[in-house]
Formats: C-alpha cells, sequence, structure tokens
C-alpha cells in the first residue's frame, strides 16, 4: 500500500525505504495501532488534529491506502521527506 501511495504521490521511490521504517517504529504496520496515551493512531499515529488537517472525516481512516496517502503528505509538508522525519525521530523517538 505504501508504494502504491508513493507512486501515486508523485513521490521518489527513494521514499519507499525510510517511510516503512516509520511505520514499523510508529505503529508495527497496523493500520489500527492507537497510543493508549494520547489520540495518535494508524500506520502513521496520526493524532486528531493532523487527522483534520490530512482529510478529516473525508479520509477512510480504516483504510490503510489512504492513511498513507496522508501519511506521506503529512512528511512531504512538515519534514520535506522521510529521511529528514527518520532524523527527528531519532533525535526524539517520535515525529
Amino acid at each position: 500500500m505504501v508504494a502504491k501511495a508513493i507512486q501515486a504521490g508523485g513521490y521518489s521511490s527513494d521514499w519507499l525505504k525510510p517511510a516503512l521504517e516509520l511505520i514499523a517504529r510508529e505503529s508495527s504496520f497496523n493500520p489500527n495501532a492507537k497510543n493508549p496515551k494520547s489520540s495518535a493512531a494508524g500506520l502513521f499515529q496520526f493524532l486528531d488534529g493532523t487527522r483534520k488537517n490530512y482529510g478529516g472525516s473525508s479520509v477512510d481512516w480504516s483504510d490503510p491506502y489512504q492513511q498513507a496517502i496522508a501519511g506521506l503528505k503529512y512528511i512531504k509538508n512538515r519534514y520535506g521527506d522521510p529521511v529528514k522525519a527518520l532524523q527527528f525521530w531519532d533525535k526524539n523517538q517520535w515525529y
């Protein structure tokens, strides 16, 4: 799903490996993952406020592909690419 979302978003195929690493760290590839200490949920562990900014109720958040589309947009907007997002994660244990 992530490779398909990368292609659909027009991102470089180089994004796949670091994006998958982020997903592994954040949700262990579980699209239903929930953080018991916050509103973070899904593959990319979007908080409620982030979900609102990346599709809100127009996104089917139970669909891993739609989560990937939104997650990649977030990474592009906030960090520029998933390598920079991983570097931030390495320093902070979150992104």
